[in-house]
């Protein structure tokens, strides 16, 4: 029996899998490419509040329903220890809406090959757009200013960067020598915390050139993908990640850089709610003192109930 080479996680949350673009796009690859299921184990990760009773796809799984909502860092890490436990060496990481390309899986599997005695690289990662924007990789400068690594560049980046989760190809090796992901990012800026962190240990991400997805990307689109109660949770952990990891001068500038987006979204977007939001995100900056803030932040954690919000309406 031939060994798997790569395990990859498919993480759902209120969500169908006959309704996930990443499911319905990787059905597509393993009908015109059956080959594919001799390298590659599927996992289907649920962090709905219950699990489902029946599943029926056309290609072979494994359902693990977490029993709360753990996240992207749960369902990760989870895979992280399967793998570990088959002896296999790559985690190809999914989310629920990112549209995998005809081409994707095989050059994965292809890299995964070719960039399996490169120790010094943790991840392969695809150009990712979402409603027409290029949102990864990108470069993380000083004072958390990011930018983006644009094609045609291909190859090992060789500076602090990041990418977002969906669709990155992670040395199971790499990820353990990390600890796995953070149980304190559970969602927003896991992928920050677990780029750096990697970094930090000398491993660097392999920008896969030749691959471009698109993903479906809440933070792109306020009015018609953006729950409050989500952006709350993305303010909260960008202002924990701050506190944690950040110089003095560095959480100065992140400071100014929430007003400029209070005014942002003041202009931008119909419902004022996110620039409030905003607004009292740079309030507390400013009146509470840095413990208070991550202890807020701590009791926060422990609400992870987020709504599913498609076209402007809550469905889930």
């Amino acid at each position: 029996m031939k060994k798997n080479q790569i395990v990859a996680v498919v993480v759902l949350y209120k969500r169908l899998p006959e309704q996930s673009q990443t499911i319905n796009s990787l059905a597509a690859i393993f009908a015109a490419n059956p080959e594919l299921l001799d390298s590659i184990q599927v996992i289907l990760f649920d962090n709905s509040p219950k699990p489902l009773d029946e599943i029926h796809l056309s290609f072979p799984y494994t359902y693990s329903h977490a029993g709360r909502n753990v996240g992207t860092s749960g369902a990760y890490n989870y895979a992280m220890e399967f793998a570990e436990g088959e002896g296999v060496p790559w985690l190809l990481l999914l989310d629920q809406d990112t549209t995998l390309s005809a081409e994707f899986l095989p050059r994965m599997l292809e890299y995964s090959h070719l960039l399996r005695d490169r120790k010094e690289i943790g991840s392969v990662v695809p150009f990712i757009y979402s409603s027409g924007l290029l949102i990864s990789p990108r470069k993380l400068g000083r004072f958390n200013h990011h930018s983006r690594i644009s094609p045609p560049f291909d190859g090992v980046f060789p500076y602090k960067a990041f990418a977002v989760n969906s669709a990155t190809l992670m040395r199971v090796g790499a990820l353990r020598e990390i600890g796995g992901y953070s149980d304190d990012f559970w969602l927003d800026l896991s992928d920050v915390y677990v780029f750096q962190a990697m970094y930090q240990k000398g491993k660097h991400i392999y920008v896969a050139g030749d691959l471009t997805l698109q993903h479906s990307l809440t933070s792109t689109n306020f009015d018609h993908d953006m729950a409050p109660e989500r952006y709350r949770n993305f303010l909260s952990a960008e202002s924990a990640f701050v506190d944690l990891y950040s110089t003095a001068p560095e959480r100065a500038v992140h400071l100014l850089r929430l007003l400029g987006r209070t005014v942002r979204q003041r202009r931008r977007y119909q419902n004022k709610i996110f620039s409030r939001m905003t607004f009292e995100y740079f309030r507390r900056r400013l009146f509470h003192s840095r413990a208070r803030r991550i202890r807020t932040w701590r009791e926060q954690l422990l609400r992870r109930d987020l709504p599913i919000v498609e076209e402007g309406q809550v469905v889930g």
